[in-house]
């Protein structure tokens, strides 16, 4: 499968690979390969887009800019990841592979893979993947406090405000707010995020609706809490994860 040349065909390579990287490596080593790799992506997306001298394209139109393709295109991945599942992620891929695989010209372009996608998705989430893919949007996301009680049959009860902001770099390059209503996962460790290496270490993680710029969350764990994080493994372009992180 070779990307047409045309906007966006730099995510076929280097946008596919990173993602591909991270499914594997995830497999080999734990999560805490996806949170190196998502770093890696996140210091070079907003390093990048801090010196670019042209305004930022979308990721279904990026132009070769090495901080898209190589850096946010992998939020984006492991957002749809986390959006549709990963089966879903790769009927997508195996079908624009299986269609372009004995193709001797470059053919193959984002509209026919976000067409893809969408035919995957439910239709309310089909503006999440206009948001990740046809626009440049950016969060803060953060845990502003947290905390927990033991309950009477030893498991103990979680509860943590979370704090959530997004941004779209509009056509005149000016940052504005905008809203938020869509899942992102929530998780609780008994080890920092960036070293678990075993499912052991995660007592939860799961998606949680954040839809509002302040949001109270509460659930239910098997053991007790070290720390508690928002979107550990960076499916969202957030230019600060230290405050994502929260430690008992």
């Amino acid at each position: 499968m070779s990307a047409k040349p045309v906007a966006g065909g730099s995510i076929f390579v280097e946008g596919f690979a990173k993602y591909t990287e991270a499914v594997i490596t995830e497999k080999m080593y734990g999560k805490r390969a996806v949170y190196e790799l998502s770093e890696n992506a996140r210091r070079r997306y907003f390093s990048g887009r801090s010196f670019a001298s042209d305004l930022e394209p979308p990721v279904y139109k990026v132009l070769g800019q090495g901080y898209i393709s190589y850096g946010k295109a992998l939020h984006v991945m492991l957002a749809l990841r986390d959006l549709i599942g990963e089966e879903k992620v790769n009927y997508v891929l195996k079908t624009l592979t299986d269609t372009y695989r004995n193709s001797n010209t470059l053919e193959v372009n984002t509209i026919e893979f976000l067409d893809l996608v969408y035919n995957v998705t439910p239709k309310k989430q089909h503006h999440l993947i206009n948001d990740w893919f046809k626009k440049v949007v950016t969060y803060d996301l953060s845990i502003k406090e947290s905390s927990y009680v033991e309950l009477k049959n030893g498991t103990y009860e979680v509860k943590a405000i979370i704090k959530a902001k997004r941004f779209e770099t509009i056509n005149n390059g000016e940052i504005v707010p905008i809203g938020i209503n869509e899942p992102i996962k929530v998780g609780v460790f008994t080890t920092h995020p960036s070293l678990v290496k075993e499912d052991s270490s995660v007592l939860y993680y799961e998606s949680n609706l954040i839809s509002d710029d302040i949001t109270e969350v509460k659930f239910i764990v098997s053991e007790t809490p070290n720390y508690i994080a928002i979107d550990p493994y960076g499916t969202r372009s957030d230019e600060n994860l230290v405050d994502n992180v929260y430690r008992f």
